[in-house]
């Protein structure tokens, strides 16, 4: 954990990364070598191999101007091999059952998460190679304090 409002997002990717594999949806690794059997948690971008992959994109929505208040969306493209599409759907309705409601948490990172949801997802089809593709969004408020708000 930076523990610096700079590394905001990579402490956030870190504490659900990590929850999600302590709750053995994936693998997360920080030298990201993953088995071809693995489902890899990364971020920002779904890794070529392997197969079945959880990709993870913290970004801005808002900020309360003078309170510590703040809302980051979270992005979660999960991917699976194979010729089902509901693996994909199994795979996002996992991570689905560790974030959607998670309040008053703080990650191990040590972002305090105050309530998690989420507003919107979608089928993206295949990959080039086959592959199925979704994506959930959702909204997390946080406390995040910087040097001008309370």
């Amino acid at each position: 954990m930076s523990g610096t409002p700079a590394g905001f997002d990579n402490d956030l990717f870190d504490g659900i990364a990590q929850m999600l594999a302590d709750a053995s949806i994936g693998q997360y690794s920080s030298d990201t070598s993953y088995a071809d059997d693995a489902t890899a948690i990364t971020m920002q971008k779904l890794p070529a191999t392997p197969d079945n992959a959880i990709a993870i994109t913290p970004y801005p929505v808002s900020d309360d101007p003078t309170l510590s208040d703040s809302v980051v969306g979270i992005q979660v493209r999960t991917r699976t091999g194979g010729m089902d599409p509901r693996t994909t759907n199994e795979l996002a309705g996992s991570v689905f059952n560790q974030l959607q409601g998670l309040r008053n948490t703080t990650l191990s990172s040590g972002v305090r998460i105050v309530l998690c949801e989420r507003r919107s997802g979608a089928l993206n089809g295949q990959d080039d190679v086959s592959r199925w593709e979704r994506v959930d969004n959702y909204y997390a408020t946080v406390w995040r304090p910087s040097a001008h708000r309370e």
